[in-house]
């Protein structure tokens, strides 16, 4: 269970700026509030637009995790609920001190490299269609040439 800490709301969709990115601490576990706050919880942290599935894939896949790990954050866990980023293990004061700018970096590479990614594809396709229209107009035209007379 969790507790809402901000009024932000993810935008849906709509944001002038296709690079995913984290926007605010949305919320963080009911149980911080507790006389036995443990030193470790779940930080919920608003996205600026939908998430992509290929996004969400890598985000939540073990490159991430290994990226984490790398930077000293291996018992950290992102997981993906709705529109939101379920950061598992971890606790306010260790986000402020750098793990919000190492996930941060994250999410904007993860977020880069899909967009990449499916640009070339778009291209791909786009090339073939074309090849595709170029041999179909000389095989037409081809085919209007030949005279049975």
């Amino acid at each position: 269970m969790s507790i809402n800490v901000s009024s932000h709301e993810p935008a849906r969709g709509n944001s002038p700026d296709p690079t995913l990115r984290l926007t605010s601490v949305v919320a963080v576990s009911r149980e911080l509030y507790g006389a036995d706050a443990p030193a470790r919880y779940t930080v919920s942290a608003a996205f600026s637009r939908r998430v992509l599935p290929a996004e969400a894939r890598l985000i939540q896949g073990p490159a991430a995790h290994e990226r984490l790990r790398e930077q000293g954050y291996g018992h950290i866990s992102l997981v993906i609920t709705d529109a939101r980023l379920e950061i598992v293990n971890t606790s306010l004061e260790e986000l402020k001190a750098g793990l919000a700018s190492v996930i941060g970096s994250l999410i904007r590479e993860i977020s880069d490299q899909t967009r990449r990614e499916q640009e070339q594809l778009d291209e791909d396709a786009l090339s073939k269609r074309l090849a595709h229209e170029a041999r179909r107009q000389e095989i037409e035209t081809l085919a209007h040439e030949i005279s049975f007379d």
